[in-house]
C-alpha cells in the first residue's frame, strides 16, 4: 500500500469515526484486499478466510466511532481480522471435537457399525497411550508413513515388539483374550 493510500486511509477512518457514512465505500475498498491476504494466511483455507474476512469488516465498520484518529488505521484494522481468525480458527476446531464425538445423526443400516469403529478407535488410541514414547514412535511410523529413527532389520523387530506390547495392553485394558 502506498503512503498516499495509507493517509488516505486514515483520514477516511477519521471522518467514519466521526459519523460520515460516506466514507464507508472507499475504506471497505481499501481494506479489503489487505483483511483478506491475512486472513488467507493465517486461515490457509479460502472458505474460511472469506467468513473471518466478512465478520472482521463488519467489526471495523461497526466499531469505527472507538477507532483513535491519532493512530494508523490498517494496523487497527488488521488487529481486529487477526482476533477474528483466531476466533474463527478456535471455533472450527471446537465444533470439529464435538462432531468427532457425537452420534451419527441418522439410524441406517450403517449407524451400528460406526459406533464399533468409533469404540474400537478410542479402545486402540488409548491403549497406544499407554506405551512408551518409542513404541508410539515405531507405530505411527509404520502406520502413518512417518519417518522413523530407525530403519530396516532395526524397524521391523521395534515393531514386531511394539505391536506384541500393544496386544497385551490392549487385552489387559478391555479384558480380551
Amino acid at each position: 500500500m502506498s503512503v498516499r493510500t495509507v493517509s488516505e486511509l486514515d483520514a477516511l477512518m477519521a471522518r467514519l469515526a466521526e459519523g460520515d457514512r460516506v466514507a464507508f465505500t472507499r475504506v471497505f475498498e481499501l481494506l479489503w484486499g489487505p483483511i483478506q491476504k491475512l486472513c488467507l494466511s493465517l486461515l490457509r483455507n479460502e472458505a474460511d478466510a472469506a467468513d473471518a474476512g466478512q465478520e472482521a469488516m463488519h467489526k471495523i465498520l461497526e466499531r469505527a466511532s472507538d477507532f483513535d484518529k491519532t493512530r494508523p488505521a490498517m494496523p487497527w484494522a488488521l488487529a481486529i481480522a487477526g482476533w477474528e481468525c483466531r476466533t474463527l480458527a478456535r471455533r472450527r476446531d471446537r465444533r470439529r471435537e464435538s462432531q468427532a464425538d457425537a452420534m451419527p445423526s441418522c439410524a441406517g443400516p450403517h449407524a451400528e457399525e460406526e459406533f464399533l469403529q468409533r469404540d474400537l478407535t478410542a479402545a486402540a488410541m488409548a491403549a497406544l497411550g499407554e506405551l512408551s514414547e518409542l513404541d508410539r514412535e515405531v507405530l505411527i511410523a509404520t502406520f502413518w508413513d512417518e519417518a522413523a529413527s530407525v530403519s530396516g532389520a532395526t524397524l521391523r523387530k521395534r515393531r514386531e515388539r511394539a505391536l506384541d506390547r500393544l496386544r497385551k495392553t490392549f487385552r489387559r485394558l478391555y479384558g480380551l483374550d
